[in-house]
């Protein structure tokens, strides 16, 4: 029996079905290699898992430039993934797709509608997290804490497609591989401010709580748990509701560390019936990397990278301070500890670069009588030097052999306020108290005649005799006085060595006075020529 074939009617109908009458439609095949497609907006989505949780700040302005020109300058990045009907965005640019789409609804101009974009075929959620994140650290606007959760969620992606858990070490390592570098330090900080801070204070942290305030709340904790741990053995329980609750009490945009540790010095002294002055010398202590703290400060050039193991509590780094001055012992020429030291050897013959020597004292004319007027000058200036230097203030500093206590102050280049929140706030205060303390026990600005007597080149000089307090003030501020001998001199965290610098300083300030038989100041501080041939013409003898 002969085959009967469709006549062309039935092939024509058949051909007009569409798929050859399939009702189902057939998957679009995405490109395999990175590729340009121009696509309608409306097949794009945002990426759900987009590290930002706040608004763009700079969106109107964004929106604006989109709108002048008519669209976007570079083209999305867009991939899918496996299954999904639409594209979505793949390494930043949610804000500019979602003012695309805005423009478009208000505007109805095709040209914020069909866009060019680069489709990048799809590997992973972790490469797609972990290239949103690279895109936000290069412009620099994600807030710490977004990043944080966003790190916290990359983890998991990863720990889900691998099917292992990871330690904070391999989790970098894990980063690194992706293109997107964190530190060992930094996850930990990350994890802390999560697992820790968010369920305290969110508002702090969403207003911009960054590193340095993190920081800071994470030492004043350590050194407040170490502080109860001394005399409290157990009821650990007691001192994290009282630092959950000074924390909380203290939640909102305009977060003051300061405050909140003034509440928990307060909660833990009643707690421990302790004085609250007490307290806050043993917490400042710890802060200053005194007691209980058996590890140098990190050094800027080389950090240490912490354990995974072993929580890590970050530590004030110390301004970097010359090596001190020698200071003559009593009945010791100063002339001989402080000689010029021998000159370095030519970085041409060595072939290595040589360090810029630390600024040395002159030798300056002394006898060896202890009780020397003179030589009671250079001991003070070199006191005064040694102090300076330690606290990176020896710019200030200048040798007066034949004035006053032997050597004068000049006005900071830089402030010297400590900023709340920093956190180096407490370095800064030393630095301000020990410049004002070197101030006063010079005695130059105890009269404009004083001053008046002291180089021209001195700034504050200028300054004090023009009466332009308010800007001396401004590079200076002044200490609490009242708070200046259990801050200073009374606080373990302070320098031992500075401190006992600055008591033996104010001792050879009195030996100046009395071997200059305290004679109204003319002899510490005697008037210029011009004056003593003033007083001379009127001298009835």
């Amino acid at each position: 029996m002969a085959k009967k074939h469709p006549s062309s009617e039935q092939i024509q109908a058949m051909l007009q079905e569409g798929h050859f009458g399939a009702e189902r439609e057939l998957p679009t095949a995405d490109p395999v290699s990175v590729t340009q497609l121009v696509v309608e907006i409306d097949r794009i989505q945002p990426y759900d898992h987009n590290p930002r949780r706040e608004r763009n700040p700079q969106y109107d302005e964004i929106k604006e430039s989109v709108r002048a020109q008519g669209g976007l300058n570079n083209p999305l990045t867009i991939t899918r993934r496996p299954g999904d009907t639409y594209y979505m965005v793949e390494s930043g640019g949610n804000t500019r797709l979602q003012i695309l789409k805005e423009l478009w609804q208000e505007t109805g101009d095709p040209c914020f509608h069909k866009i060019h974009c680069l489709f990048r075929p799809w590997i992973s959620e972790a490469h797609v997290l972990a290239a949103h994140l690279i895109e936000n650290d290069k412009r620099g606007d994600l807030i710490f804490i977004d990043k944080a959760l966003a790190v916290r969620a990359l983890r998991r992606i990863i720990e889900a497609e691998t099917g292992e858990s990871l330690s904070l070490r391999q989790l970098a390592e894990q980063l690194q591989a992706r293109g997107y570098g964190l530190d060992l330090g930094t996850l930990s900080r990350m994890d802390y401010a999560v697992e820790t801070l968010l369920p305290l204070i969110p508002e702090a942290l969403r207003a911009g709580l960054g590193r340095p305030q993190i920081d800071r709340i994470r030492r004043l904790e350590s050194a407040c748990r170490r502080c109860w741990s001394e005399w409290r053995e157990n009821d650990a329980a007691r001192v994290d509701a009282l630092f959950s609750n000074a924390l909380s009490e203290h939640d909102g945009p305009g977060w003051n560390l300061d405050e909140v540790q003034r509440r928990l010095e307060a909660g833990l002294a009643e707690a421990l019936d302790l004085s609250v002055k007490h307290l806050r010398l043993e917490i400042d202590a710890r802060l200053a990397g005194g007691l209980g703290n058996t590890q140098a400060p990190l050094s800027p050039a080389s950090p240490a990278e912490p354990s995974e193991d072993v929580e890590t509590h970050p530590r004030t780094v110390a301004v970097h301070r010359a090596e001190p001055t020698s200071v003559p012992e009593e009945g010791e020429s100063a002339s001989s500890v402080l000689a010029p030291s021998p000159p370095v050897a030519d970085s041409a013959n060595t072939g290595q670069e040589t360090a810029p020597a630390t600024p040395q004292p002159p030798a300056l004319p002394v006898t060896h009588d202890s009780g020397d007027l003179e030589s009671l000058r250079s001991r003070g200036y070199a006191l005064a030097l040694k102090i300076a230097e330690h606290y990176g203030l020896a710019s200030c500093v200048s040798a007066a052999p034949r004035l006053g206590m032997g050597y004068l102050i000049d006005a900071p280049q830089t402030p010297l306020i400590p900023v709340a929140g920093q956190t180096d706030a407490m370095e800064q205060r030393y630095r301000q108290w020990v410049w004002w303390l070197l101030l006063s026990l010079s005695e130059q600005v105890v009269h404009p005649d004083r001053l008046a007597r002291t180089p021209e080149a001195s700034r504050l000089r200028h300054l004090l005799l023009e009466n332009n307090e308010e800007q001396v003030l401004a590079l200076v501020g002044e200490p609490d006085w009242k708070a200046l001998g259990y801050e200073l001199l009374g606080n373990p965290g302070f320098d031992d060595r500075t401190a006992e610098d600055l008591l033996e300083l104010a001792r050879t300030c009195r030996r100046i006075r009395r071997a200059a038989n305290d004679d109204g100041g003319l002899t510490l501080w005697p008037p210029a020529p011009a004056e003593e041939a003033s007083h001379a013409q009127d001298d009835p003898r």
